[in-house]
C-alpha cells in the first residue's frame, strides 16, 4: 500500500533509499500534525532512536498530512538531510553547513542533478 502522498512521493523516498542510503533503518510516517519545542507548527521531524550506548539505531521520519504535494517532498528531502547529516557528522540537530550540504545533495539527487 502506497503511503498518504501517493506514488510521486514514495518514488522519490524510494530514490533517497538507494541513491543516499543511511547505515540504519529509516521509517517514513504521516501524522495528523507536529509541533516544535516551542510549541510552533512544523511540516516534518527526524528523530533518532538511540542506543543505550547513543549510538543510533534506527531514524522516523514524520511529514505532516495535508500538505501540498511539492511541499510534503521538500519536507522530506529536508528531514532526509537531518539523518544523512547524524549518520555522516554526528550532528545532532540544526541547520549547520553541513547539514546544508546534504540538503543540497538530496536537491540533486532528487532534481536528476547529481
Amino acid at each position: 500500500m502506497g503511503s498518504y502522498y501517493g506514488k510521486k512521493f514514495d518514488k522519490v523516498a524510494r530514490n533517497l533509499r538507494k541513491r543516499a542510503p543511511v547505515s540504519v533503518p529509516v521509517a517514513i510516517k504521516t501524522v495528523p500534525t507536529l509541533k516544535g519545542d516551542c510549541g510552533a507548527p512544523l511540516y516534518g521531524h527526524c528523530l533518532a532512536t538511540l542506543t543505550s550506548r547513543g549510538k543510533i539505531e534506527s531514524f522516523e521520519i514524520a511529514i505532516v498530512r495535508g500538505l501540498p504535494l511539492d511541499t510534503a517532498i521538500d519536507t522530506l528531502l529536508h528531514e532526509w538531510a537531518h539523518a544523512v547529516d547524524q549518520i555522516e557528522n554526528g550532528s545532532d540537530c540544526g541547520h549547520g553547513p553541513k547539514w546544508g550540504a546534504a540538503y543540497a545533495k538530496m536537491w540533486r539527487l532528487y532534481t536528476g542533478e547529481d
